[in-house]
């Protein structure tokens, strides 16, 4: 690793523009979560899945696995900008970035509301109005987007993601890659196994064990969630 501040960004889809426009706007951001004390410079995107990406950005861009060698060695700073349902994904590879000597960075909203209390891990991306209780955890690489909702003593795995406008109230416990679709509902004292997904709009009424799809009023099961992770890139 070059001893630089060079950061780069993993995934070229909306979400790696969403951290773009954090790192243009550092004022935007609440500073006593991220690791950067000096100016940084985002320097590479890298997605193998894009050809290009659909924004204008001064980064220099890749998608071929050959190149990651040389970008890692020049970086020193890194962020996942996997959301969606893929949290297992956007632990793995944060974990073997980790592992090639590169150090996450947080992206954390100035605009969010976090009690002192609580205990954020690294490598987080919180956007604005999201709310954040008392005696909560939230683990490495998860996602709280805009206006979630986490109520006080809740406990989330590492990987996970809230969307949009979920609610998750009380004393609820998320396993590691869990998601909550957007305006979903869990009612308090809940538990929620690794790897499930909860549909958009449900609202969770009892535990659900690990790796189920689950969607509805209340939220029933769907299908078995299957996880995809690329990690050949990092294969010699």
């Amino acid at each position: 690793m070059n001893n630089n501040k060079n950061i780069l960004i993993w995934g070229g889809s909306l979400r790696c523009l969403k951290i773009i426009n954090y790192l243009n706007n550092p004022s935007s951001l609440n500073m006593k979560f991220s690791k950067f004390k000096k100016k940084v410079t985002l320097k590479y995107i890298f997605d193998t899945f894009v050809k290009k990406p659909e924004f204008h950005t001064e980064a220099k861009f890749f998608n071929d696995a050959k190149d990651l060698k040389k970008i890692i060695y020049n970086s020193y700073y890194f962020i996942v900008a996997i959301g969606s349902e893929h949290g297992k994904a956007r632990y793995l590879i944060s974990k073997e970035l980790e592992k090639k000597g590169l150090f996450p960075l947080s992206t954390v909203s100035k605009h969010a509301i976090i009690d002192p209390s609580a205990n954020i891990g690294k490598g987080v991306q919180i956007e604005p109005g999201a709310i954040i209780q008392g005696n909560t955890t939230i683990a490495d690489y998860c996602i709280i987007n805009t206006n979630a909702t986490i109520e006080h003593g809740t406990k989330m795995g590492m990987g996970c993601h809230v969307m949009t406008g979920a609610t998750i109230a009380g004393k609820v416990s998320l396993g590691n890659f869990v998601t909550i679709g957007t305006n979903a509902t869990i009612l308090p004292y809940i538990n929620i196994d690794m790897g499930t997904l909860v549909g958009a709009g449900s609202v969770v009424t009892r535990d659900i064990k690990k790796n189920k799809v689950v969607a509805g009023n209340p939220a029933k099961f769907f299908k078995t969630n299957k996880h995809k992770c690329d990690l050949s890139p990092f294969k010699p």
